[in-house]
């Protein structure tokens, strides 16, 4: 059995005022979102977007990558004001960006940054290393110098040995795996069946069929199957086919895009959603490797070009709501979605502030600014789009009705991406709400932040962490918190393998 390790920081007292929601709501209302720092936020052509906190100072920080003819971006987040970086933490590429993810590589404990670009480019991916905030690249020294049409990097530990792996999906040639070495990565991804050479997009890993290891589902583009391959430790198998997930038949004008996994009916489980063009894709899991899919049911079919898709509670009620863009090439049909999750369905609450732009590729959800409630960073491709970030101005008896969760090693090193986290009414199996470490979301980026659940009610609840380990899906427990006198501050859960157990203690 693992043991506990919990450290909070940063205090700010809140007391929530109790609410209830039924299953559905009727007419749920347009969130209001407020642009932040509008005059910093201007440059269109932002594709992938991502956060973590670079420089250890305990707030979030921005990296979007541009188009060719902008240079990368950095934001330094100093207590919710943000000050642009990236020439001086050495990151400020030119070269046309698709691609990037926050990962600690070495196992320093700081976050690393892969970024990856286009064929055209002729560039290879980098691999940049984080000195201390400023950033050095070693893709050639760590054997990760590959050049192609970059789509979705993820580091992930797919062989459960301790140290992060690097996952790369290519829209030009077979997708990649290298497996980390320590002082060098080989490349695996031929010998454990992961080289598809379809035309790749997107991808998300997550344990679908509950045996303790991290499978990965792939959205593949011009009418090419999608693949969903289960992990059977020495070898990855595509068995997207037979759970009826790969999308046959399709013309070479669809296909899928950004994939995400939530859980949208609180039942413990992991549902997939896929943006698409021709159609978007939901499926509903119905237990261990079994899924129904139900997109046009709940009402997120959606329109007909849909890129990247990113889950996110903007409004605390418990339920997990949808952010997926969609456009029809041209700038005046292009539009996207905010879809409330009511219950039983999803209903369109696009704010019109937001709606007007369109065309966004990178989309993530962070509370930046630690008051409790999911902030929204939009990369747009519109010429009048920019990159916005917009504040979330849930009321602060509802922002505090949440919880935060940083899910790291028994050495502090944040090495779980796949993880699940449960919270649960306290000393009962009520489950409250469940999220994952991410894996890949938005489009083609990774963050390293905290996983946000909004809760239904201010009750306390207990927490349990489900991490990926030698030994298994092992658990880990934090029993009898209160939320809402944790506002602003994140839970950090050490989760140990039981080969290594340690310790817990509270500071």
């Amino acid at each position: 059995m693992t043991r506990i390790a919990l450290f909070l920081s940063c205090l700010v007292l809140t007391l929530p005022m109790p609410v209830t929601h039924s299953g559905r709501s009727d007419s749920p209302a347009a969130p209001t979102f407020e642009a932040v720092q509008p005059e910093l936020f201007v440059a269109s052509g932002g594709q992938p977007n991502a956060w973590a906190d670079f420089d250890g100072d305990g707030d979030l920080d921005l990296f979007i990558g541009f188009r060719q003819g902008q240079p990368n971006r950095l934001y330094r987040n100093d207590a919710g004001t943000f000050t642009e970086v990236a020439s001086s933490a050495g990151v400020a590429d030119l070269t046309d960006t698709r691609a990037a993810a926050w990962g600690d590589f070495d196992g320093d404990g700081d976050a690393d940054l892969y970024v990856g670009f286009t064929r055209k480019s002729d560039a290879p991916g980098r691999v940049y290393r984080n000195d201390g905030g400023h950033f050095t690249d070693v893709a050639k020294t760590m054997g990760l110098e590959v050049v192609g049409e970059s789509r979705q990097p993820v580091w992930i530990d797919y062989d459960r040995d301790g140290d992060v792996d690097l996952f790369l999906a290519y829209r030009d040639a077979p997708n990649m795996l290298f497996r980390n070495d320590g002082a060098r990565f080989t490349s695996v991804a031929k010998e454990l069946g992961l080289d598809d050479p379809r035309k790749t997009v997107g991808a998300v890993w997550f344990d679908m069929d509950q045996d303790g290891d991290l499978d990965l589902f792939v959205a593949n583009q011009n009418g090419d199957h999608n693949a969903l391959y289960r992990n059977d430790g020495a070898r990855f198998i595509d068995v997207a086919g037979e759970l009826g997930m790969d999308a046959a038949g399709r013309p070479p004008t669809s296909g899928s895009n950004g994939p995400s996994v939530a859980d949208i009916d609180n039942d413990g489980d992991l549902d997939l959603f896929v943006a698409g063009y021709g159609n978007n894709f939901l499926y509903r899991a119905d237990g261990p490797a079994k899924f129904t899919e139900v997109a046009g049911t709940l009402g997120v079919a959606g329109g007909d070009k849909a890129t990247p898709s990113r889950w996110g509670d903007f409004d605390n009620d418990g339920r997990i709501d949808l952010y997926v863009s969609s456009y029809i090439d041209k700038p005046l049909n292009e539009h996207d979605f905010l879809y409330h999750n009511d219950g039983s369905r999803f209903t369109n609450v696009m704010p019109g502030n937001i709606a007007k732009y369109g065309a966004t590729h990178g989309v993530q959800w962070a509370d930046f600014d630690k008051d409790g409630d999911l902030d929204l960073a939009l990369a747009n491709n519109n010429p009048e789009g920019g990159h916005p970030l917009y504040r979330n101005m849930l009321p602060p008896n509802l922002a505090g009705r949440s919880i935060q969760v940083q899910v790291l090693d028994a050495r502090g090193r944040y090495t779980q991406a796949g993880a699940e986290v449960r919270a649960y009414a306290a000393g009962t199996r009520k489950l409250l709400g469940m999220r994952l470490v991410d894996t890949g979301s938005g489009y083609c980026s990774q963050n390293m932040l905290p996983v946000h659940i909004g809760l239904p009610t201010e009750g306390r609840i207990d927490i349990e962490v489900t991490a990926m380990t030698p030994g298994g899906r092992t658990m880990t427990r934090v029993a009898n918190l209160t939320p809402g006198k944790v506002r602003g501050r994140v839970l950090t859960v050490k989760v140990s393998s039981p080969k290594a157990v340690t310790r817990g203690s509270v500071q």
